[in-house]
């Protein structure tokens, strides 16, 4: 399969892994400052994006020190092959592929939004791979739906095929990709214009995930409305939620935490924080998903919602 480039000033080409299968994960590597002699030897932490996006999703300037990024794009997204049967447990199964087959025993792992479907997959089937989650503005599995956001469970499971065309148009320019991303929280904007150049690089991401066709997305919507055995993950999480978010509200990361039984679980409130606090959060959380100093972020417990 042809693997056209990502256009996006400043970022490099994504390195390529080939699965078992054949199919490829595109990814990159963010580099936090190893020894001079070892640069990609800080502790690895997994990043999984969001639905619609791609291993663009991130500040442009990323970069957390002593850290080892492993930014990837999910099946059929960006420069990624789609899996045509994708789950939650494949998705999980092809991450975990590509962590094992970078060399690397245990992760951490950082997901946001949608991510965090397919991180939690992942945490309960290879507990010897994930060494610590970070679920940030998380998606709940669609069981969670009809308690939480059921406007959006009969949204998606009535029609994914309009809910893909309607989301994000194959074609889309980049001005129209940048409004996708911005939202209509004011919140959210907020925060995405408050760091320079995140809203044209998450106007990329939302650009790079339907560049193939939007079968990957239609693909990952089906994909959601999926379970997850949650109290089978034994590693420890934290959840992060914003006060104001209306696409993952905090009710999903209560959710969550309630049903990870097997699993230390801290959860923390951001006061005023819409759907992309992570951007103007990226290091700490990408902190909290290693075994080192959390800067805060990690050791608060929500103890009140």
């Amino acid at each position: 399969m042809d693997h056209p480039s990502d256009d996006v000033g400043g970022a490099p080409e994504p390195q390529r892994f080939e699965l078992s299968s054949g199919r490829i994960l595109a990814f990159d590597l963010v580099d936090g400052g190893g020894p001079a002699d070892r640069p990609t030897s800080g502790a690895p932490v997994l990043v999984v994006h969001g639905t619609p996006d791609s291993r663009l999703a991130t500040p442009p300037d990323a970069q957390v020190g002593g850290v080892t990024q492993i930014v990837v794009d999910r099946p059929g997204f960006g420069d990624s092959d789609p899996h045509p049967e994708a789950t939650p447990a494949s998705v999980a199964d092809d991450l975990a592929e590509l962590c094992a087959g970078l060399g690397h025993e245990r992760v951490g792992v950082m997901a946001w939004s949608a991510g965090a479907l397919f991180a939690t997959a992942m945490a309960a089937r290879h507990p010897d791979l994930v060494r610590r989650l970070v679920l940030a503005a998380p998606l709940a599995p669609a069981d969670a739906w009809e308690e939480t956001a059921p406007d959006r469970y009969r949204f998606v499971a009535d029609d994914v095929a309009f809910i893909v065309e309607f989301l994000v148009p194959v074609g889309i320019d980049l001005e129209g990709a940048i409004q996708l991303a911005l939202g209509d929280s004011e919140e959210r904007r907020g925060e995405v214009e408050s760091v320079p150049g995140a809203a044209e690089r998450l106007g990329r991401a939302v650009m790079a995930s339907v560049r193939s066709g939007n079968e990957g997305l239609q693909r990952d919507l089906l994909a959601q409305l999926e379970p997850i055995e949650l109290s089978g993950i034994d590693a420890p999480c934290h959840i992060v939620v914003g006060e104001h978010d209306t696409t993952c509200p905090p009710a999903m990361g209560r959710w969550l935490a309630d049903r990870m039984t097997g699993s230390e679980v801290t959860v923390e409130q951001l006061p005023g924080a819409g759907h992309a606090f992570p951007l103007v959060r990226w290091g700490p959380l990408i902190r909290a998903a290693t075994d080192g100093p959390h800067d805060g972020a990690g050791r608060a417990r929500l103890d009140a919602w």
